[in-house]
């Protein structure tokens, strides 16, 4: 072909391209036109809303101004050849061509009304589809200024991100969306099983577990894991979730922090008997650690002051008492037709001893004992008949020591008692007290057993050679007799008790299995004592009938004072009573002197006894002791609802008063009650009427103990004239009545299985 022709058809097909260039252009300037024509003229009828500026923007790809039908007709007529635009670049390329910007409204209108469960299959999908549909609706720098303006100048605004990431930043910052990689994680933290060791010390340890584990049981349900623990080295092994593995081991790391640790010195330097560490660090719930070079000083850790506190009064009393009940001496005591009758002796052995109540914390736990007569088949009762042998009245028994030397009780009482004195005015006091003399196990045996140290059953002279050989140590429990346990008291009184020791002075040893036991004299101790009357609880009282108004039958029965309570009816509610007032003058009680110990083992009866001998005067209140003025004064405040005193004041642990060094020995607050008693408990109202009964004064005490939280129940007899031969008669008597005293219930049973031989 010669070149003339060549381009005569080539110049048509330039031509047609040209045009098609020129609709090109064309169509997009018209689009922008109609587009711009109608934001100033909206038309009436309604256009779907999509992503966008605002609602009121019309779609431009749809306009209906008629001057451009040709030109659009044109180019539908060339449709094949125009490259299509989609409907989404045509609106972006209108808007940047108006404009326009797309604002927070546009932003929110993408926000779905509600978001799926973060957990679920849909909420990832939802996700997606949001992050899509951001992306397609805006442009990277409108999703960066919206961030701008909501969060300000921020790592989420930074222009190095990419456009996916500004919208995950919306969905997780402005909407609060949960990431996919939390959950991702979450998941993880949910199902994957893991197993992990977190190292701690002994008193970390301790004091995580709580009380009998209750604590670290606690941590365990909480979290849901498995807690074991590792010995070698010291840690405790967790099994479970990588999200619950994580929340135990920043709740412990935070229970380390809150620890505190307090060295402290006791009163005397000798260390606590590793038995009674255990037992004061549970009750003071903080733990305890004797310092192997220097004895008598303690380390302490706690979960807070109030623990450290209680660790230093418990671990201080307590070698006080261990040092004092060390030097108390004990008798045994024999009926006289023990004594006499030789050639057939009765037989002796230790029996377990099980207490209603908590025994003194003082005392060893792997089992306790005492020592009493064995019954025989055809004999009745296995005890001592005081009526027939005469008792401690009669002056006939068998009084010594454990290497069987005779002693005379009121002697060994009144061994110069004034010596102890140092106060004008005093008197001498002798009480009793009931309860069992109590034989416990090595401190170094953990385990609890019914085994007794002494097995069989053997003569009196060979258990008491036994025990003093073998240095046993024994410790006098107070208890109420039997028969006391089943009665209603009748006038009762909430008082507040102090006691303080003084401290003995010189070189201490300390206390241990052993120690032997310790013999005559008796050991005296300065005493003194704060007595607070809180309240009076008394009992509303009945009329008593006259012995003539009395049925016949009432009298013969024996019915008792009790009996006619009940069925009287009380006084009435208008009878004016003198309330006592709290903590007044004549309600508080200070008395100090000395006091002396002496403890009776009766294996013949259900009780044992332990004498107290006291040679006190009355302290005035300006004579007191200022540590114990300080305290009244502000338990009157306490009890008077002062705003100043909210919490309730704790006595002083130390003292001094006339030289002397003084520690708490109890702070206890106790139910008191005056009992007359007969030999089977309260007497009947036909012992009463005719006199055939001489009735015995009897004080009985509900004590609570401040410090541990224990209970325990005292019955005493007293005796105020010491030097009469007439009121220590009486007091023996009294002695001989309250511990052989036998349940009237049960009188008819036989003598092996009589009720007041179990004790």
């Amino acid at each position: 072909m010669s070149l003339p022709l060549l381009r005569q058809a080539t110049i048509p097909q330039s031509l047609a391209a040209a045009r098609r260039v020129a609709l090109r252009c064309r169509c997009y300037s018209v689009a922008a036109v109609a587009h711009a024509q109608s934001r100033q003229e909206p038309e009436s009828h309604d256009a779907t809303p999509v992503a966008g500026p605002s609602s009121r923007q019309q779609d431009v790809a749809t306009a209906s101004d008629t001057k451009s039908q040709p030109a659009l007709t044109g180019l539908n007529e060339d449709k094949e050849d125009v490259e299509p635009f989609s409907r989404v670049q045509s609106y972006l390329a209108s808007i940047n061509a108006s404009g326009a910007e797309p604002t927070l409204e546009d932003l929110e209108r993408c926000r779905p009304s509600k978001m799926p469960p973060p957990h679920s299959p849909r909420y990832v999908q939802a996700y997606t589809e949001l992050i899509g549909t951001l992306c397609r609706s805006f442009t990277k720098e409108q999703l960066r200024k919206f961030l701008v303006q909501t969060l300000g100048t921020s790592r989420h605004c930074a222009t190095s991100r990419k456009k996916a990431e500004y919208a995950e930043s919306i969905l997780e910052k402005l909407w609060s969306w949960p990431t996919l990689r939390e959950l991702e994680k979450a998941k993880r933290d949910r199902t994957e099983v893991l197993t992990k060791v977190l190292p701690v010390t002994a008193s970390e340890l301790f004091l995580i577990l709580g009380k009998d584990g209750s604590d670290l049981l606690r941590l365990s349900k909480e979290y849901d894991v498995h807690i074991s623990l590792r010995r070698k080295p010291m840690g405790l092994r967790v099994e479970g979730t990588r999200g619950s593995l994580r929340g135990l081991a920043e709740h412990i790391d935070t229970l380390k922090k809150s620890f505190v640790q307090e060295t402290y010195t006791l009163p005397l330097p000798v260390p606590i008997p590793a038995g009674l560490v255990q037992r004061i660090s549970r009750l003071s719930s903080a733990y305890l650690e004797n310092d192997p070079e220097c004895p008598g000083k303690l380390r302490l850790v706690a979960k807070g002051e109030s623990g450290l506190t209680a660790a230093k009064r418990l671990a201080s009393r307590a070698v006080q008492e261990l040092e004092e009940n060390a030097r108390i001496p004990l008798l045994t005591y024999l009926p006289p037709d023990e004594t006499v009758l030789a050639v057939y002796p009765h037989s002796y052995a230790l029996y377990p001893y099980f207490s209603p109540r908590s025994l003194p914390f003082t005392m060893h736990t792997n089992g306790s004992f005492r020592i009493r007569r064995v019954g025989e088949w055809l004999e009745f009762g296995s005890r001592e008949d005081v009526r027939r042998t005469g008792g401690l009245a009669g002056g006939d028994a068998h009084i010594s020591t454990l290497d069987e030397r005779p002693a005379d009780l009121k002697a060994v009482l009144l061994d110069d008692p004034h010596k102890a004195s140092q106060f004008e005015g005093s008197n001498v006091v002798l009480k009793a007290s009931m309860g069992h003399m109590l034989l416990t196990r090595q401190s170094g045996e953990q385990k609890a057993t019914l085994i007794p140290p002494l097995t069989g059953e053997h003569p009196f002279g060979k258990v008491r050679k036994w025990m003093a050989q073998n240095s046993v140590k024994m410790t006098f429990v107070p208890d109420l007799p039997l028969p006391l346990l089943r009665l209603q008291p009748d006038r009762q009184s909430v008082k507040h008790r102090l006691v303080y020791h003084a401290l003995p002075a010189g070189t201490h040893k300390s206390s241990s299995d052993s120690t032997p036991l310790p013999t005559l004299p008796i050991q005296w101790k300065k005493v003194i004592s704060l007595e607070l009357t809180l309240t009076d609880l008394r009992t509303v009282e009945s009329k008593q009938p006259t012995r003539s108004r009395l049925p016949e039958r009432d009298l013969e029965e024996g019915l008792t004072l009790e009996d006619l309570e009940e069925e009287a009816l009380p006084l009435s509610s208008s009878s004016e009573e003198s309330s006592i007032p709290i903590l007044n003058a004549s309600g508080a009680h200070c008395w100090a002197g000395a006091e002396a110990d002496l403890n009776l083992l009766i294996p013949d009866r259900p009780m044992d006894l332990q004498f107290t001998v006291r040679n006190a005067a009355t302290l005035s209140e300006t004579q007191q002791p200022p540590e114990l003025q300080e305290y009244v004064a502000k338990l009157r405040a306490y009890l008077q609802g002062s705003e100043s005193t909210s919490d309730q004041p704790r006595p002083p642990l130390l003292l001094e008063y006339a030289g002397e060094r003084y520690m708490l020995h109890s702070n206890s607050s106790i139910k008191q009650s005056e009992e007359n008693l007969s030999d089977t408990g309260r007497p009947t109202l036909r012992d009463i009427q005719y006199d055939k009964v001489e009735l015995t004064r009897a004080v009985c005490e509900s004590i609570l103990d401040l410090e541990t939280s224990q209970k325990s129940m005292h019955c005493e007899v007293f005796c105020n004239n010491i030097a009469s031969e007439e009121a220590w008669k009486r007091f023996l008597r009294d002695c001989d009545r309250l511990s052989a005293m036998r349940d009237p219930s049960r009188d008819t049973t036989s003598a092996l299985l009589d009720g007041d031989d179990i004790f």
